[in-house]
């Protein structure tokens, strides 16, 4: 090709086509045509036209377009699979035509009308990695739409593309956001923020925050949901203002302090969590933006959130300052700010100041709303909470070896304070963690002993809902679920945007033939906490095989492979769905998988469910898998 000929455009470059298509091809040819051409002329078509899109090429299920406008493009690939999920809606699962599409921006070379170059290599290979229904965003992309889509975005990290020599950083929209995306418009004109004076003043400080977004919730249309009512169907996240707590930055000059910055951060979002009005990110997937630097509107963006709360932490010796502000996450408008300076010993007192300030603000205007604890419980002993924050910031699921130092702390704790309910609550998580993972010989006495530690915390503090989040998981684990039902049950009461409580519960749910409302669950926790242990990944896969949702159940057990290859238990129902679908070959892939681990313990997976049915139907889809 001469050079002297070449003509160059920067361009956005959409690369799509049909999951599955050879299969269905397979299955009906002529349906399979029909459709695809009736998709095109009646959504696509209109759709690339309306976004000043131009198709470049079309390869029977393949769709390669051209855009000048990055945003146009990104636009149009979420008008398309929001519009094909609704199409979808009545087609059974096996018969779907579902796009994958990839989206690049770059230099590309047009010749004859067709293009070439790595903008379209880039976004041929991005497609390839999208999941059915999603789409895939090189960073390019993501980096010149951020802040002007109102849509949430997932950074997916730096992947290897086929025959593209540096890894490419990804960012994902999921399907399930991009199925309930309507029409994109772009945010509001950044209003100039009001300007607000720092007060003095610890508990009113962070306990206007809570208030204001309170307030805000009050005038806002959302459903009638009492505290008291049973929480098996949650409420959906977008029926409620949504608020993400940062990380609350570490001023105090030493990196070592950083834990006593996260425990602050996690007592603002217990707080907030107490409300039936509202749902609150989970802190594990805020943690990310505390070492990687984005805009008010990315967070908002890639987390969903209304509302953002920021703030720092200084702490000397004995004394303690915290700033914090609350801000409008669409129109970057600070609605509050405020600032506490005291004693490290007045923490507590702080921490109640807020939920009295809480309660007594809304009790006269929201008869459900009761985001209240016990407020006249005991303070637990100053060194004690110092140890219980350095013992989370550590977490005691990674390694065995986290997990016994974790229980140690913990230990220290307790025996400074041993009316310290949430240091209890935490042991039983621990222990329980240990037994499940088999970093123990002992397991039914480590359950034991973890079922007893909650139980105490549960009397130590009955209005907090550690105890019982932790207690219902252990006894699921013993497959006691009319009483793991009830525990947890209660913690979602208390907390309903418990991430953990809600995942445990829609476990429960799962395994004990609540499919449906397992499903609303399990989406709901994942949504308030994408970083969820994979353990509820693959409940949720379970719960969408034993709906009969058997496309769902193998997307979700291959997005878990890709994502946790240390998890290899997601092969069982991978090769169940695949076996009821007929796909006989990848089917058989799953089996050898199984095959190849070095212990396979299906009856134990058999052994967790109430109906023996479920056992029975998982058994059937394995049979027929060939193992």
């Amino acid at each position: 090709m001469s050079t002297a000929h070449l003509e160059r455009h920067l361009a956005a470059i959409i690369a799509a086509d049909v999951a599955g298509y050879s299969r269905l091809m397979g299955v009906d040819e002529k349906r399979t045509h029909n459709a695809l051409k009736g998709h095109r002329k009646e959504l696509t078509d209109p759709l690339i036209a309306a976004h000043k899109g131009h198709i470049v090429k079309t390869t029977g299920d393949g769709l390669l377009l051209r855009f000048p406008s990055v945003v146009e493009a990104v636009s149009c690939a979420v008008a398309i699979q929001s519009g094909m999920a609704k199409r979808n809606r009545d087609i059974p699962a096996g018969e779907r035509i579902e796009f994958r599409i990839g989206v690049h921006i770059g230099d590309v070379i047009v010749e004859k009308g067709d293009v070439f170059g790595d903008g379209v290599n880039i976004a041929a290979r991005l497609e390839q990695i999208a999941p059915p229904g999603g789409i895939c965003l090189s960073e390019d992309v993501y980096r010149q739409i951020r802040g002007k889509l109102d849509i949430a975005i997932a950074d997916a990290g730096e992947q290897s593309l086929k025959n593209i020599s540096a890894p490419v950083r990804v960012y994902r929209i999921e399907p399930e956001v991009a199925a309930a995306a309507d029409a994109l418009t772009l945010p509001a004109e950044r209003k100039r923020r009001w300007p607000v004076q720092a007060k003095a003043g610890a508990a009113i400080a962070v306990a206007a925050i809570l208030v204001a977004v309170a307030w805000v919730a009050l005038f806002r249309d959302r459903p009638d949901v009492s505290r008291t009512a049973a929480p098996s169907k949650p409420v959906a996240v977008s029926a409620m203002p949504i608020i993400a707590v940062l990380p609350f930055a570490n001023q105090t000059g030493d990196d070592s302090q950083d834990y006593f910055a996260d425990g602050v951060t996690e007592e603002v979002i217990n707080a907030l969590g107490r409300f039936n009005t509202l749902r609150v990110i989970g802190r594990n997937a805020v943690l990310p933006y505390k070492k990687r630097p984005a805009t008010q509107q990315e967070i908002a963006s890639e987390l969903g959130a209304n509302y953002l709360v920021e703030g720092s932490v200084r702490r000397s010796a004995k004394q303690v300052r915290i700033t914090a502000q609350l801000t409008q996450s669409g129109l970057g408008t600070v609605m509050w700010s405020d600032r506490f300076d005291g004693e490290f010993a007045d923490i507590f007192s702080f921490q109640d100041a807020i939920a009295r300030r809480i309660a007594g603000t809304l009790a006269a205007n929201i008869a459900q709303v009761e985001g209240r604890r016990s407020l006249d419980q005991p303070k637990p002993n100053s060194n004690a909470y110092d140890l219980v924050l350095r013992a989370r910031a550590l977490g005691y699921a990674s390694t065995r070896t986290a997990n016994r130092r974790f229980r140690e702390l913990i230990a220290e704790a307790i025996e400074l304070d041993p009316n310290y309910a949430m240091a209890r609550a935490l042991l039983a998580e621990a222990l329980y963690t240990q037994s499940v993972l088999g970093w123990t010989e002992f397991t039914d006495r480590e359950l034991s002993r973890g079922a007893d530690e909650a139980r105490k915390a549960i009397a130590l503090a009955p209005d907090q809902p550690d105890g019982y989040r932790a207690l219902g998981r252990i006894l699921l684990a013993r497959a006691e679920h009319d009483q793991a039902l009830d525990a947890l049950k209660r913690a979602i009461e208390i907390n309903p945007s418990d991430a953990n409580a809600l995942a445990a519960w829609g476990g429960v749910q799962s395994f004990s033939g609540q499919t449906a409302e397992a499903i609303d669950s399990l989406q709901l926790a994942l949504k308030l906490d994408p970083t969820l242990e994979p353990a509820y990944v693959f409940d949720l896969t379970v719960a969408y095989y034993l709906a009969r949702q058997h496309e769902d159940a193998l997307r979700t057990a291959e997005r878990g492979l890709a994502r946790y290859p240390d998890f290899p238990m997601f092969n069982a129902p991978a090769a169940a769905a695949a076996a009821q679908l007929g796909r006989k070959e990848q089917a058989a892939r799953y089996v050898e998988a199984l095959r190849r681990l070095p212990v396979l313990d299906l009856d134990s997976l058999g052994s967790r469910f109430k109906d023996r049915a479920h056992a029975a139907y998982l058994r059937e889809g394995l049979n027929a898998a060939g193992l």
